[in-house]
């Protein structure tokens, strides 16, 4: 964990000043509150937008910023990192009796399976996380990512602990005074669950229209042992659909249970249907 240059506060998402290099917390992110020393080629910051919203019960004023903000070099490898940790976790199960072409093919197709999934997951929170004003970054948990790897080469691929990194999200309430309100957490973190829903279909349709052309056949797996493609479309409607249906829980820090402390309804919504298709994938898989 990193400290700021100037108070020493431990900080889980620390403020690189673009200006000095130095690390800082979000009290003494901007220049003019860390002395920076190229403090005169500093820019006029983003302006950004407050959004009244009646105070009730629960609720305060949020903060909406006109962009998303780019995403660092070291948060980039961080997600790179996480992609390959994940990328070869999830494809050593496929590597027995193939060739080195074919396994480099599975190694591709499952980066995008797990790319769409995971990391499509964390960066969805982490741009809704921006939108309204927190300042949201993925990190990498290096135990988290050798404990996946550990798994997955000791189980040959077939029990897989997948946590190499979280989105990490720091409400401004620091430097401005306001913090983000229930239901904006709320939408935050339903985000990551729509994403999964999304990218599901999107596999789902296209395994469809496969089958549906005779491109593929669902009933005969030993029609298609070697059409990887079509395999790892499967594995995407899986993974996506176990990813947010474990992900609604509404227990720990999961984000079901900031989307039910925010609307039951909603929770119910989303979270019922992802768990009907998660058993159905689940006994289908196992007749």
């Amino acid at each position: 964990m990193e400290r700021c240059a100037v108070c020493g506060a431990e900080e889980f998402i620390p403020y690189i000043c673009r200006y000095c290099g130095s690390v800082h917390c979000v009290y003494h992110r901007l220049p003019e509150n860390h002395e920076c020393p190229n403090i005169d080629q500093a820019r006029a910051p983003r302006p950004i937008i407050r959004v009244d919203r009646p105070r009730a019960a629960g609720t305060i004023r949020l903060l909406k910023t006109h962009r998303l903000a780019k995403i660092p070099v070291r948060e980039l490898a961080a997600l790179l990192t996480a992609l390959l940790v994940l990328g070869i976790s999830f494809s050593l199960r496929f590597f027995e009796s193939v060739t080195l072409i074919q396994s480099l093919e599975i190694f591709l197709l499952m980066l995008i399976v797990v790319g769409t999934g995971f990391l499509g997951h964390e960066l969805a929170h982490k741009f809704a996380a921006e939108r309204y004003g927190c300042l949201a970054e993925f990190k990498l948990w290096t135990y988290g990512a050798v404990m996946a790897l550990l798994f997955a080469f000791v189980s040959s691929g077939r029990f897989i602990f997948a946590a190499p990194g979280a989105v990490y999200i720091a409400s401004r309430a620091g430097y401005f005074g306001e913090g983000i309100d229930r239901k904006s957490n709320g939408l935050v973190s339903l985000a990551g669950p729509i994403v999964n829903v999304i990218v599901a279909t999107i596999f789902g349709v296209t395994l469809l229209v496969a089958t549906t052309l005779g491109v593929h056949d669902l009933t005969i797996p030993a029609a298609c042992l070697n059409c990887q493609q079509f395999r790892f479309l499967q594995s995407g409607v899986a993974l996506n659909i176990w990813l947010g249906a474990f992900n609604m829980l509404p227990i720990f820090i999961l984000d079901g249970q900031k989307v039910m402390s925010w609307d039951k309804r909603i929770w119910a919504a989303v979270s019922v249907p992802l768990w009907v298709a998660t058993l159905a994938i689940l006994f289908f898989q196992l007749i």
